[in-house]
This record gives structure tokens, sequence and C-alpha cells, in this order.
């Protein structure tokens, strides 16, 4: 892991802890005893890797909070796109894509703040009586907001409510390779690249086996299941092999979709010493 990937994991970590501090009573501020003079000076002496010792440590002993991989089926509606490309003679495009990413979320006084970055598999188009071939993929960042609404021995259930930014690409390429020996020949085509406001709303539950309430899930398998819709609130023009455009079908990544969820609980101070070592 290069240097510049770990250190936006651990800002992107960070940011994700500061915006969850808000959600802690003020009353409990209160509750604190006064620090002394001595305290306050020793605190002002203390390096940054122990400030983020801290950190990690309060995460483990005061918030539930889990990492994992996810996998999904999602829909796009490309409706205005398909006809788009139908006009041209272009093949249309499919609206089913198998998705896969990674997230982790943190509950606080059953708050929830998450962050979630996903991709589409592009399909292989399949060959058609058409002069071109088309294909899409796409992927999108989304931080997630929630409220912990049911909680018995391990289980979860919460909606959620985020935003972020994607990505759709599109791409066209002559329907001419007939043969492996074809492999150098030459090919039009173009790639078209449009971005988007995303808005995700969404519904979950997460089950954590063997869940001790006294570890908030440290070190406990997780598995779960997110089942809402992404609406692309803000589009972009299109950009064509990196060319603007302002005449290109409304699309974006907007649609149902499905995803399951495996993790383990505790990993996100596990993951500011990866992004910090």
């Amino acid at each position: 892991m290069s240097m510049k990937t770990r250190g936006t994991i651990a800002a992107i970590i960070i940011g994700v802890l500061f915006l969850c501090s808000f959600t802690t009573p003020a009353r409990a501020e209160q509750e604190k005893p006064a620090k002394t003079a001595k305290t306050q000076e020793q605190e002002e002496q203390e390096e940054p890797e122990d400030q983020l010792t801290k950190i990690t440590r309060f995460i483990a002993k005061k918030r539930v909070n889990a990492a994992y991989i996810m996998g999904g089926l999602s829909f796009l509606n490309f409706n205005t796109l398909n006809r788009n490309l139908a006009k041209g003679d272009y093949p249309e495009l499919t609206e089913r894509y198998l998705t896969y990413g990674v997230g982790g979320h943190v509950i606080q006084n059953k708050f929830i703040v998450g962050l979630e970055i996903h991709r589409y598999i592009e399909k292989t188009p399949v060959r058609s009586t058409k002069a071109f071939n088309t294909s899409a993929y796409g992927k999108y960042i989304v931080l997630n907001f929630g409220y912990l609404l049911y909680s018995k021995k391990g289980l979860m259930v919460y909606p959620l409510g985020g935003m972020g930014f994607g990505e759709l690409r599109l791409r066209v390429t002559e329907n001419n390779i007939q043969s492996f020996q074809d492999i150098n020949q030459y090919q039009k085509g173009s790639e078209s690249i449009t971005r988007s406001f995303i808005v995700n709303l969404a519904v979950g539950a997460d089950y954590f086996f063997k869940y001790n309430q006294k570890k908030k899930g440290k070190n406990n398998l997780m598995i779960g299941i997110r089942a809402g819709v992404l609406l692309s609130a803000i589009k972009d023009d299109w950009s064509v092999n990196h060319i603007h455009v302002a005449d290109g079908p409304i699309a974006g990544l907007s649609g149902p979709y499905v995803c399951v969820v495996f993790g383990l609980g505790g990993w996100m101070e596990k993951l500011i010493e990866i992004a910090i070592s």
C-alpha cells in the first residue's frame, strides 16, 4: 500500500470519526472532571502517534464498528441512454449489473456514520449484427448516516441515508474482430464518461456472531444485507475521449439495488494502524 493510499484511508476514517463525535451527548462532557494544568500541559506535549493510539482505543471501547466487503446486484435506469443509442444504431445496454465494494460504519448512541465504495462489473458485450458493440460500468463513493432502530443479541436493523459521487462510463468499439489473428487490427471506438451527485436511501440489517455487549462486537464475524435505491440528483455533461460535449443524454447511476455484507467487528482501529504504519 502506497503512502498516498494510506494517507487517504487515514483521512477518510478520521473524518468519519470527527462526524461521529457530534453524536456524543453534551451531558457526558459536563460530567468529565476538570483537567489540571499539569494534565493539559502533558497532553499538549504528546506526540501525534499517541493521540492516534488514544483514538483507536476510544473506538474499541466506546463504539460498535465494523469493516466489510460487499457484493450485490444493481438495476440501472438506462431508458434515455438506450433510446439515444438506438437512434445511432448501437446495441442497447443491459440494466442489470453485479457490484462489489468495501465499507465500514461506526455506531455511537444509536447514530450511525459509514463510508462505502462500490464498483459495477462491466459486462462483456454479446457480439451483435451491428457495426459496433457497447458496454458500460461505473463506480461510486457514498457517506451514509443512519439511526439504529432495533438491536438484540447481535442483530442490528437501521435505515440509511447518504450522499456522494458516482461515475458512469460507456464504451463503444467497432465490431470487426473475427479471429485472434486480428489482435493488432485497427478498431474505431470511444469511451464516454459522465459524473453525478449521488443520493443513497436504504435499509440495512447486520448480525454479529457471538455478540458481546461489553466488547461491542470486537473481533466478531458479521454478515448483513442492504436494500435500497440510488438517485443521481445532479448530473454533469458527458466527456467523449476526454472532450467535453453538451448534447449527451441524461444518464447516471440511478436505480434499486441489493447487496450482502461480510466483515469483522472492531476493525476501524486496525485500518487506522495499517494506514499510518
